[in-house]
């Protein structure tokens, strides 16, 4: 297996992860946006934005035998209770059939590595009660679960 930051050359291959992992979060009763009304260039154009801006994103691929099977989408904040830098795994998404292949716990040991790495004080996410999958493998690899809400309201 193999992750790396994400390059110009990526585009299609992130464009084509993003409609898998959507479509796999979109069966959750529609909670997020539709992805079947973006257009391959508005993700594009979100994509190359993304690439353009580092100091707020990290995106990474993942590979596997040559195959791009997955992506990370990381967020860089400035926590105040972590005082500093604080990085926000927004999507970690493997093709279904590389899960429970140790795939997944590679990437996020490659992710808390990057984090320590980069002077990041603090790894974090959210996991919606709909996916009891991600649950089992977060807190199978020590992670800790808090009850939060998660509040949302999306902008045009």
């Amino acid at each position: 297996m193999k992750i790396r930051l994400c390059n110009i050359n990526d585009k299609e291959n992130w464009i084509r992860l993003n409609r898998a992992f959507m479509a796999y979060e979109l069966s959750d009763e529609g909670f997020w946006n539709n992805a079947d009304t973006i257009s391959d260039e508005q993700f594009g154009i979100v994509f190359e934005e993304a690439l353009n801006n580092p100091e707020l994103i990290t995106m990474m691929m993942i590979e596997q035998d040559n195959e791009t099977v997955g992506f990370a989408n990381l967020m860089t904040i400035f926590s105040v209770w972590a005082h500093g830098k604080a990085l926000v795994l927004d999507d970690l998404f493997l093709l279904e059939c590389c899960r429970g292949k140790g795939l997944g716990r590679e990437a996020l040991k490659y992710i808390e590595n990057f984090a320590e790495d980069n002077g990041y004080k603090r790894l974090q996410f959210q996991s919606e009660f709909s996916n009891p999958d991600a649950y089992a493998f977060y807190t199978k690899l020590g992670y800790k679960s808090e009850d939060m809400h998660f509040f949302v309201r999306y902008f045009n």
